[in-house]
């Protein structure tokens, strides 16, 4: 199968943010006064842009204060508790090497985005985050605006994320999808959503390639 762009989704897919996500989200709720919502709870809305994920947690409440203390423990006191997913940056490397294009596609702000490429000195053409599209996952808008700006078509990209949102909104996109089991859902999760591929680690993917 000959692809000319790769898109790849950031937490849970490139790194393993989820005990930093879980650990912020209680001290935040902690240091605001709102109720601390269940790991459960976290997992169904993690992911959306934490903006929007906020107001779904707490429907009746003014979440910007939440959304800003969230954002601040997530870049200082819980941030080296992010770990890069095994072989990511390894995996970025050696599809670039096949002459594909790299796009990631996140729902994190610019800001931490660009923060965490740094730190983990991944690979990347083209970095799309929640401030860069209108709509956000599962609409196909930011995967199509990446496709768009790597200069590509569906048909020639294939989208790697770990989250059935993820695999919803490649379909939409009419791109080739990959779940990884490397979040926080389980392949049968993923599999409800019939993704192309289903993978345990992100450097299976190159054999698709």
């Amino acid at each position: 199968m000959k692809f000319k762009t790769g898109l790849f989704d950031m937490d849970g897919t490139l790194i393993d943010s989820s005990k930093a996500i879980l650990s912020s989200v209680k001290e935040a709720a902690r240091i605001t006064g709102l109720r601390i919502p269940a790991d459960k709870e976290i997992k169904e809305i993690i992911h959306l842009p934490s903006y929007l994920s906020f107001k779904v947690l707490y429907p009746d409440k003014d979440t910007d204060e939440f959304d800003s203390v969230f954002l601040r423990l997530m870049r200082t006191e819980f941030k080296n508790m992010i770990e890069e997913i095994p072989k990511a940056k390894m995996t970025l490397e050696l599809v670039r090497e096949k002459g594909i294009k790299i796009g990631i596609v996140t729902t994190k702000d610019k800001i931490s985005a660009e923060e965490t490429i740094m730190d983990f000195h991944f690979p990347f053409d083209v970095l799309l985050t929640a401030e860069d599209t209108e709509r956000t996952r599962p609409d196909p808008e930011p995967l199509l605006k990446a496709i768009e700006l790597l200069s590509s078509t569906p048909p020639q990209t294939f989208y790697c994320g770990d989250t059935p949102h993820d695999i919803i909104q490649g379909r939409r996109a009419e791109v080739k999808t990959i779940g990884l089991t490397t979040g926080l859902h389980s392949k049968v999760e993923l599999e409800k959503e019939k993704p192309d591929f289903i993978f345990d680690n992100i450097g299976a993917v190159l054999n698709i390639l």
